[in-house]
C-alpha cells in the first residue's frame, strides 16, 4: 500500500495509530490536497514524497530533524526522512587538451568502476576545498581547480538518496604523464573527453557529466 510523505518548510505530516507515528497511507486519510513529486522504495514500500497545498504553516506538525531522534516513529519514516537528506559530492572534470581523466576506485559506492575523481564532501567543507582534497587523495596531485561547471541534482537509480553533484573543471599542474593513483583507487586512464561518459558506470554520475560537456563543447 502506497505511503505519502508530505513535507513542507521541513515540518512533516504523520498520522498517529496506536501510539506510532506513521505516514498515512491513502489520500483519503490526509485532510488537504497535495502535489506528488517523486517515489521511494523504502523497506520495499512506495513511499510518494509530496507538498501539502496549504494556506497556512502547519505550525503543529513535526520538526524533520527531530523525528530520528522520536522512539514512537515507525522505521518507515526514519528511513524515508534519510532518504530526503541531500548527499552532496564533488567530482573533477581533469581536463588535458581533449582527454579527461578517469579513476577506478577499489571502494566505495564505484568499486572496481570507472569515475570521475571525487568523493563525499565532508561536513564543515567547502565544495572547492572538498574537490582539491578528493583529487589530491586519489592521485596524489593537488590540482589547479579553474571554475564550476555545473551542479547536478537528482534521485539515485539504484537507491532513493537524493544527490547534489558539483562538477568542477580542474587541471593537473606538471607533467600528467607521470600521475599515480593512490589511496583507495586502482587504476587511473585519460578518455576523449566526447566518449568518456561511456566508461563512467554510474548513470547519475553520466547524466551529470553529459550536461557539463555541453559547457565544455
Amino acid at each position: 500500500m502506497t505511503q505519502y510523505y508530505v513535507e513542507t518548510d521541513g515540518k512533516i505530516y504523520l498520522v498517529e495509530e496506536k501510539g506510532r507515528l506513521k505516514f498515512p497511507r491513502s489520500k483519503e486519510k490526509i485532510p488537504f490536497s497535495i502535489r506528488p513529486r517523486a517515489k521511494m522504495d523504502v523497506e520495499s514500500k512506495e513511499v510518494v514524497y509530496a507538498e501539502p497545498v496549504i494556506s497556512q504553516h502547519p505550525r503543529k506538525w513535526l520538526n524533520k530533524e527531530d523525528i530520528p531522534l522520536m522512539d514512537n516513529v515507525e522505521s518507515t519514516v526514519r528511513k524515508a526522512v534519510n532518504f530526503s537528506l541531500p548527499r552532496v559530492v564533488v567530482e573533477a572534470v581533469i581536463r588535458d587538451r581533449d582527454r579527461v581523466l578517469l579513476v577506478k576506485p577499489s571502494r566505495g559506492y564505484n568499486r572496481d568502476y570507472w569515475t570521475l575523481p571525487g568523493g563525499f564532501l565532508v561536513y564543515g567543507e567547502e565544495p572547492l576545498e572538498a574537490v582539491e582534497r578528493e583529487v589530491e587523495e586519489e592521485i596524489n596531485v593537488k590540482p589547479r581547480v579553474k571554475r564550476l561547471l555545473n551542479v547536478f541534482s537528482a534521485i539515485g537509480d539504484q537507491n532513493s538518496y537524493q544527490w547534489i553533484i558539483f562538477y568542477y573543471l580542474a587541471e593537473i599542474p606538471g607533467e600528467v604523464s607521470k600521475i599515480q593513483p593512490k589511496h583507495e583507487i586502482k587504476q587511473l586512464k585519460w578518455c576523449n573527453l566526447n566518449k568518456a561518459g561511456g566508461s563512467i558506470h554510474s548513470s547519475l554520475m553520466k547524466r551529470g557529466y553529459e550536461q557539463v560537456l555541453e559547457k565544455l563543447n
